[in-house]
């Protein structure tokens, strides 16, 4: 049997038991800073937002961040610049990647104790405020999120952009974060998007503090558990899946080791995944997903990750929904032209599955007569009748 659905060329096949679980609404997407860097959102991903805040409130830093941020860097501590030892072990924890640390000295150093209106934070709200537009991975994301008629997604991003896509496509855009967020349930009541890292305030909805430095992580991952408890309950009821992270973002690790974590506690945890961007050529990134227990659907990241937002926007235009019925019989009708024994009938033939396997008794008696038509291959019924046949077995 056909495990994957390719939903069109050059793009990553998609398990077919995901796309049927969140048909079921047993799918939790997390949402991460990937989301919100193609135009015309182009906001920051963690190390830019650092970069930029350093950029509000410490000038002479940001050369030596410029530095660190090209392709092939100058090593930290060969970077010219009239820098304190302060600024130079900043520096030196920029190189690696630990954002979260370095906000965290950076704060100390500016303000002293921490607050939620500390320089630091209100340089962090200059920057993300920057904009207000989503782009088409917002636009996607809201109508893959939709559950039992409302709007459900998880997101460590600070940004509003889910609400305002959601807004703007006419779906619920009701928005929590922190202590607000509602437990994770099997319930239709579970919803809304949930800012785990908090968020800004837009209009006139509150923000929240926001989780930044490592003490912010630490108090909230470690001490709290706030978000650790989140993520135990919603992985032993959904199928998570993890949309815009990069493995070694600091604020990745935090929610990677909180969800490998809980393996050791329960067995019957939903299947979790994470499209991941690499260059074809690259296995070892996927691996690294793997062995913190996801399972990586790997597309190619040329053209700025062009790929995710075309098989998530395709996605979300195959989807059981009342918005995407004309689409679905186009698509069903280009099928119904080819050999299904040919390479494109046989991912013709994937989809066909998986569109059987959600469909009602009505919708697939008018499948049985497109396919039946002159329009369609004869083969194309023989394959329908023999795939009833094994659905009715639960084969």
């Amino acid at each position: 049997m056909i495990s994957s659905i390719i939903l069109g060329d050059d793009l990553p096949p998609l398990p077919q038991e995901l796309l049927v679980a969140r048909d079921r609404g047993d799918v939790l997407f997390i949402v991460g800073a990937g989301a919100s860097y193609p135009p015309p959102s182009s906001l920051p991903d963690f190390g830019g937002l650092v970069a930029d805040i350093y950029a509000e409130v410490d000038a002479a830093m940001k050369g030596p961040l410029a530095e660190l941020r090209k392709p092939k860097p100058l090593e930290w501590n060969k970077i010219p610049g009239m820098l304190t030892h302060q600024q130079r072990t900043e520096l030196k924890f920029f190189a690696q990647h630990e954002y979260d640390v370095v906000l965290g000295m950076l704060e100390r150093r500016i303000d002293g104790d921490p607050s939620r209106m500390s320089t630091l934070r209100r340089a962090a709200r200059k920057v993300l405020e920057r904009t207000v537009e989503p782009n088409s991975l917002h636009s996607a994301l809201v109508r893959l999120g939709q559950r039992f008629g409302q709007t459900l997604l998880v997101t460590t991003n600070f940004d509003r952009l889910l609400s305002i896509a959601a807004k703007k496509d006419k779906y619920s855009d009701e928005a929590f974060a922190l202590g607000e967020i509602p437990n994770p349930s099997r319930s239709t009541e579970f919803a809304g998007i949930l800012h785990i890292h908090g968020m800004l305030p837009l209009k006139s909805q509150r923000g929240s503090t926001l989780i930044l430095t490592d003490q912010d992580f630490g108090d909230a991952y470690l001490r709290r558990h706030i978000i650790t408890s989140f993520l135990y309950d919603a992985a032993r009821i959904f199928h998570l899946v993890l949309v815009g992270y990069s493995a070694n973002d600091s604020p990745v690790r935090y929610l990677l080791n909180a969800i490998a974590a809980d393996e050791r506690h329960f067995v019957d945890l939903k299947p979790r995944y994470a499209f991941v961007g690499c260059d074809p050529s690259d296995a070892r990134t996927p691996i690294e997903w793997q062995s913190r227990g996801i399972t990586p659907i790997t597309y190619d990241k040329a053209d700025n990750h062009k790929a995710l937002g075309k098989v998530l926007s395709r996605w979300s235009e195959i989807i059981p929904d009342k918005r995407n019925t004309s689409r679905v019989k186009k698509h069903l009708v280009s099928i119904a032209k080819l050999d299904p024994d040919t390479p494109e009938g046989q991912v013709g033939q994937s989809f066909i599955r998986y569109y059987v396997g959600r469909s009602n008794p009505t919708e697939q008696a008018e499948l049985s007569r497109l396919l039946a038509s002159k329009v369609a291959s004869p083969k194309w019924l023989a394959f329908l009748n023999q795939l009833v046949r094994e659905t009715a077995r639960g084969s």
